[in-house]
């Protein structure tokens, strides 16, 4: 109780922190600002653009990153310890630099032989991709490990076949883990910049998504409109999070 007690002042001085941020970061932003970015055309486009890069990567993501961190829930070999490292890179490195090492292979003549991605959707999405999919393997490696295997081999003794008991047990049982690390991937490609900007250059209507528009508006010196557009992505943050969190809380329950 006491160690509870003392862990509560660093815990009160974040949350003040926090509010402190989110109350007077946005000071000066009205109603009206807001009701401009529905006119702003270029930011409607970044919008657009922004959710059909994010949607494509957490698509991707969920193609490969599942299976991967299936994998490496069941396998403690060298070769999975050394995937799982690798994993993390993207991680703990700036987006920029995944930018650039993308850029430099998007570049090389053996890729542009077959499709010329610089500056395009289908590379912005895939630079997206590279930096939220480790979102994806590491929850679902972790819930694929608080999942025992035996669950999978009851079902097959009572006549199931192995992709049967592995959709009905062990998948089912670790959905909510795997989701959460889909949400966490797509929010972190719709909020990214350095890689996205590197790769598809930011182009008006074509290839800039939300946080370059912002980026770009107030550089521009239009702070008003950048600091708008900021709130809403807040705001759709703060929403997602508690969608998760509740859902996350009903499953408890009903567990």
């Amino acid at each position: 109780m006491k160690l509870t007690k003392i862990a509560l002042l660093p815990l009160s001085i974040l949350l003040i922190f926090m509010g402190i941020l989110l109350i007077y970061g946005f000071e000066g932003v009205s109603p009206g600002d807001l009701v401009g970015l529905l006119g702003d055309k270029e930011f409607l486009s970044a919008v657009v653009f922004g959710l059909e890069t994010s949607l494509f990567s957490v698509l991707l993501s969920a193609v490969f990153g599942i299976p991967a961190g299936f994998y490496l829930a069941r396998n403690n070999s060298s070769f999975s310890r050394f995937a799982d490292i690798l994993f993390d890179i993207p991680l703990v490195i700036p987006p920029l630099v995944v930018g650039a090492l993308l850029l430099n292979l998007f570049n090389c003549p053996f890729v542009e032989r077959f499709y010329s991605f610089v500056f395009t959707f289908w590379g912005a999405a895939i630079a997206q991709f590279f930096i939220s999919f480790p979102f994806t393997v590491k929850s679902s490696k972790t819930a694929f490990e608080l999942i025992s295997p035996v669950y999978e081999r009851i079902a097959m003794t009572l006549g199931a076949s192995p992709m049967k008991s592995f959709f009905d047990t062990t998948f089912r049982l670790s959905f909510y883990g795997i989701f959460s690390g889909l949400i966490l991937s797509w929010l972190r490609s719709l909020g990214e910049f350095g890689a996205t900007l590197l790769v598809g250059g930011g182009i008006a209507y074509k290839t800039e998504n939300i946080p370059i528009n912002i980026y770009l508006k107030i550089t521009e010196g239009n702070f008003r409109s950048g600091f708008a557009a900021s709130l809403l992505v807040v705001v759709l943050a703060i929403v997602c999070v508690f969608l998760v969190k509740m859902v996350f809380s009903k499953k408890r329950i009903g567990i």
